[in-house]
């Protein structure tokens, strides 16, 4: 059953990569419908990583995702259909989230120059949605793994939210599986030091 199950998962997989190829040779021969198939079959997979990248700062994710498909079409070409298009749309998207939070980080310390946060009227707000994650432990899980470091926090969005591979993980941040590994295990103890039992050792 198990066999059978990953031949169909096999072939799906080889089906839409197929699909993919054709969309990317027709964008570049200058279809621009091919591009916009592209944009909407994947607009929502790259939406829900940043927003789970970016620590579930709604406000953000829209113009992180414009930037992420503004950078798919200048390097369609560059595309050459060695990985699937997945792949190689979540290594863009970790990039441009990277980015992202540099910027922001240079503009919180240039904010923190200029005025007091001293009252907590004074601070940024930020709404991750009424639905989402509503159950309190969810809730904790999400403050937590919102706090840890970009680099913590990559290997545990795409390993545990996004459900990848180890192996997966590493080809996707250009990391062995051993280092995959020490960072997974480095976030689960930050995480454990406030919620023990959460996320099981592999």
């Amino acid at each position: 059953m198990a066999g059978s199950r990953t031949l169909v998962l096999s072939s799906l997989s080889q089906t839409a990569g197929a699909v993919d190829k054709k969309r990317v040779t027709r964008a570049l021969s200058g279809e621009d419908i091919a591009f916009e198939e592209i944009v909407a079959h994947y607009q929502p997979q790259v939406t829900q990583l940043v927003y789970r990248l970016l620590g579930w700062r709604e406000d953000e994710v829209e113009d992180v995702v414009q930037e992420v498909f503004m950078a798919v079409f200048i390097n369609l070409d560059k595309f050459r259909g060695q990985s699937r298009i997945s792949t190689w749309l979540t290594r863009i998207t970790i990039n441009k989230c990277r980015s992202w939070q540099r910027k922001r980080l240079l503009k919180m310390n240039l904010i923190q120059k200029l005025i007091s946060f001293g009252s907590s009227s004074n601070k940024p707000r930020y709404n991750p949605g009424a639905n989402l994650w509503e159950n309190e432990a969810a809730a904790q899980i999400r403050r937590v793994v919102q706090s840890l470091p970009p680099r913590l926090r990559e290997v545990v969005v795409l390993r545990y939210l996004e459900e990848l591979s180890i192996t997966e993980v590493a080809e996707i941040l250009d990391l062995t599986v051993n280092a995959v590994h020490v960072r997974l295990n480095r976030a689960r103890k930050q995480i454990k030091n406030e919620l023990s039992g959460i996320i099981e050792n592999e």
